[in-house]
């Protein structure tokens, strides 16, 4: 899919094994200076229960002793395959290349930091063949320390067959397990359906993901009786994910994710119904990266809503950075007013909201 209003284009994977082997997982693990806490990971998977998988281990540009320590697991067990990407592109590009690489029936992905408990994978497998389904999630828990605290309590659905209507199913399921890709078995022929931006995203490059493998699932489930151990404060956390960029380039990140969301959900469904159904995902992924920090990003939503005009405004005034400018300039472009409109229309949505409140209170 090429769109002229971005300098860039969105691809499928180019997969490397046309034919895939049946009832094989592949894990894809992207890998960026990974060496703190890695052996951890790959240990997780040695000691699956379920044995027929496969790790294709993604080195995004690692500077640290990472292609050491993937060389003495491949060494260590002939399941893991190492591939090595000269620079360093981001996880979503990071993934796709572990798609290419992959020969699994179905795709697990398990970031470098976190584990996978001993039973991970046969459970989600059992589930996933049992009900035969086109994806199944499961919940996920805090490895930070001692403390283990349960996510994802909320899910009700527990056994979704998705309707026909395509637009329907991304609405009312589109926060399967949060939206993460990584508490989920999916099936590879699925996955390899995805378009992936070819640009470096920092943040919510699942978002883009997930939204994609619900739209082109017919089936999935909730596997309730297993947990995705995840090392808050770590890779997916937003304090580590931004520090390896500039605040002005943050501003840049933010805009290119937002974007191609939108781009994503415009393929999908057309632009009149992106712009009727995703406002509210398009307010949070551009609020994320403009507001000044994440405490007030948490707050509620009037707030958000009168802290965010100004601030952007202040932002794009200040800023000497051309790249950021550049990215206004994308957002900005013909084809791209909608957004706007629907930020304007969010504010003073919620000041009438408090405006009512005001006055039942008097």
């Amino acid at each position: 899919m090429i769109d002229e209003r971005v300098p860039f284009v969105f691809e499928t994977a180019v997969l490397k094994y046309r034919e895939e082997t049946k009832g094989l997982v592949s894990v894809i693990i992207p890998i960026y200076n990974g060496e703190l806490y890695m052996r951890d990971a790959l240990d997780s998977v040695i000691a699956q229960t379920f044995e027929n998988w496969e790790a294709v281990l993604v080195d995004d540009g690692s500077t640290d002793k990472t292609s050491e320590i993937c060389a003495e697991y491949v060494k260590k067990d002939s399941r893991f395959k190492y591939v090595r990407k000269e620079n360093n592109e981001g996880l979503l590009l990071a993934r796709k290349t572990g798609l290419e690489n992959s020969k699994g029936e179905f795709i697990a992905n398990l970031d470098h930091d976190d584990v996978y408990p001993t039973q991970f994978l046969e459970r989600m497998f059992t589930k996933m063949k049992a009900g035969e389904n086109d994806f199944v999630w499961c919940n996920f828990e805090d490895l930070n320390g001692k403390e283990k605290v349960l996510y994802g309590k909320d899910i009700k659905v527990k056994d979704c067959k998705l309707g026909e209507c395509k637009l329907e199913n991304c609405r009312k399921y589109f926060d399967f397990g949060n939206a993460f890709l990584w508490n989920k078995l999916i099936k590879r022929y699925i996955y390899a359906k995805v378009l992936f931006p070819q640009v470096k995203l920092v943040q919510h490059e699942d978002m883009i993901q997930h939204l994609q493998i619900v739209y082109h699932s017919e089936r999935a489930e909730l596997v309730d009786n297993i947990s995705y151990r995840l090392r808050i404060n770590s890779i997916t956390s937003t304090s580590r994910a931004f520090s390896v960029v500039s605040k002005e380039n943050r501003y840049v990140y933010g805009v290119i994710c937002m974007v191609s969301f939108y781009l994503i959900a415009e393929h999908l469904f057309g632009t009149q119904e992106t712009e009727k159904n995703f406002a509210d995902e398009f307010v949070f992924l551009l609020g994320y990266y403009f507001l000044p920090d994440k405490k007030t990003f948490i707050r509620h939503k009037m707030e958000y809503a009168q802290n965010f005009i100004p601030m952007f405004s202040k932002s794009v005034t200040k800023t000497k950075c051309r790249n950021f400018r550049w990215a206004l300039l994308v957002l900005a472009c013909k084809g791209f007013p909608q957004p706007f409109r629907i930020y304007c229309d969010v504010k003073r949505m919620l000041n009438n909201v408090k405006a009512r409140l005001k006055r039942k209170k008097i």
